[in-house]
């Protein structure tokens, strides 16, 4: 997985549902966000978030597809 995409996932993530929160007026930080591989067509976004009220955490998850130029992720490549 490239590093750069890993970084600008995660702060996107961070920002937009930290934006979301704020705008809806809930008292929620988020802590924290991983970006792995989930099989060879998406990526598996965690987000850990914490009530700043009662200083519990909790998250949510969401996948996202990767991009294979234009090609649709699960239709086949041709190898040269």
């Amino acid at each position: 997985m490239n590093a750069l995409f890993r970084d600008d996932a995660a702060r996107i993530a961070a920002t937009a549902i930290n934006e979301v929160l704020q705008k809806l007026g809930i008292n929620h930080r988020v802590e924290g966000v991983a970006v792995l591989p989930a099989g060879t067509s998406s990526y598996l976004v965690d987000v850990v978030m914490r009530d700043l009220t009662t200083q519990e955490t909790w998250s949510v998850s969401f996948t996202i597809p990767i991009s294979h130029q234009g090609k649709e992720p699960h239709e086949e490549t041709e190898t040269p």
